[in-house]
């Protein structure tokens, strides 16, 4: 069903690495999210004005918080295409976040205001009608929300926009939220028991619990995260296709916002190589990069030379002495230089980011490894950590 929806509401909707057609899907999920929402918010609100009952009032008040933050959303969305300029080189792209703080920030009131008055009913409570016509409504209400909620989350995941997975999400909270609300017009129908207030505190704490959530998913990109596999999967694939491309290390992409990213990485070929040659190699993996991940990339050309015995000895002595510790996932960039009439090995050592690696032991391991190959040669190491 939601490719059927994508299909026809949005125009070249397989294309989701578009900075345009995301856009499409983000109009598509926020008009449903403003129909929904403000539906629901006006009927709660009615309802539960009329049988007196704060944990419905206040469902219908984050449902007004979810139709105001998917506007919210489709302003981030409109402003982030603004094209870069002199003060804003990378484009204006991570407004898109920003625009997630501002959703967080309401949902995180809506919650607070809604627990104090919740709080003061469990202390003053109010009799509630209760009306089966309210019940209806709410599984309503739930199964409308719901279907809403997989949706959006389904298409927030389709394009990877953290803005729609948010407010996906958001959604399937107020459906559980909902059910809440239900249990406790039936226990309030079957024993008596009025616990409409501590209903509401309930509703108020997962209102509050999607606010924090939210704003903890929003600093992420703002502060920089690492790039996903499937994105570094991608980039590799396409580096490696080229067979003149030996290796390539230091892979670093740069998230400006949903659609604007930048990268650079090191790419190893054969130091015989013409020059004018491998000059044409890198330009041509740069627009490759560009044209089907849209990623604007920079590639530093590192020249290996695969003829040389020494540096191959000198290798497969690194290679040996490196299986001694786990910490070590692999090396690169390795050169052979002279230094009078010793040899100097200069590589980097790539080491996991959660490893505490002995770097000392490490160092005398590989000046160990390269004196078996020659007794005056020194190793100059730095040292990486793997977090692609």
């Amino acid at each position: 069903m939601k490719t059927f929806i994508w299909k026809h509401f949005v125009k070249d909707y397989e294309n989701t690495r578009d900075p345009e057609v995301r856009v499409r899907y983000t109009r598509l999920t926020g008009t449903l999210g403003i129909l929904v929402n403000t539906l629901l918010c006006v009927m709660k609100i009615i309802l539960g004005v009329l049988i007196h009952s704060i944990a419905v009032i206040g469902d219908g008040l984050h449902d007004m918080a979810d139709s105001l933050a998917a506007c919210i959303t489709l302003l981030g969305a409109h402003y982030a295409r603004k094209p870069a300029d002199r003060d804003h080189p990378y484009g204006h792209a991570r407004i898109e976040y920003l625009a997630s703080l501002v959703v967080s920030a309401i949902v995180l009131v809506v919650g607070v205001e809604l627990f104090r008055s919740s709080v003061s009913k469990c202390l003053h409570p109010m009799a509630t009608e209760f009306s089966w016509l309210m019940v209806i409504f709410m599984v309503f209400a739930i199964l409308l929300k719901g279907s809403s909620a997989l949706f959006t989350i389904a298409t927030g995941k389709h394009i990877q926009s953290l803005p729609v997975i948010a407010a996906g999400v958001d959604n399937r909270n107020d459906v559980i939220t909902s059910i809440v609300i239900v249990m406790g017009m039936l226990i309030h129908r079957f024993t008596g028991l009025n616990l409409d207030g501590y209903m509401g505190c309930l509703v108020a704490l997962f209102i509050v619990y999607s606010g924090v959530t939210l704003v903890k998913e929003t600093i992420g990109p703002l502060l920089g995260e690492a790039p996903d596999r499937e994105t570094v999967d991608a980039v590799r694939e396409i580096i490696l296709s080229h067979e003149e491309i030996l290796g390539f290390h230091d892979l670093i992409i740069y998230n400006y916002g949903p659609g604007m990213n930048f990268a650079s990485f090191h790419a190893e070929v054969d130091a015989g190589m013409d020059m004018m040659q491998a000059h044409d190699l890198i330009d041509h993996i740069e627009r490759e990069l560009k044209q089907k991940l849209k990623i604007a990339v920079t590639c530093h050309m590192d020249p290996v030379e695969t003829e040389d015995p020494v540096r191959r000895r000198m290798e497969e002595a690194v290679a040996e002495a490196a299986q001694q510790f786990a910490a070590i996932e692999g090396f690169h960039d390795l050169r052979v230089t002279r230094d009078g009439e010793n040899y100097k090995v200069v590589f980097d050592l790539v080491v996991s980011d959660e490893a505490d690696f002995p770097a000392e032991d490490i160092t005398k391991a590989m000046n160990d490894a390269v004196k078996t190959v020659d007794e005056g040669a020194e190793t100059v190491i730095s040292f990486d950590h793997a977090y692609n």
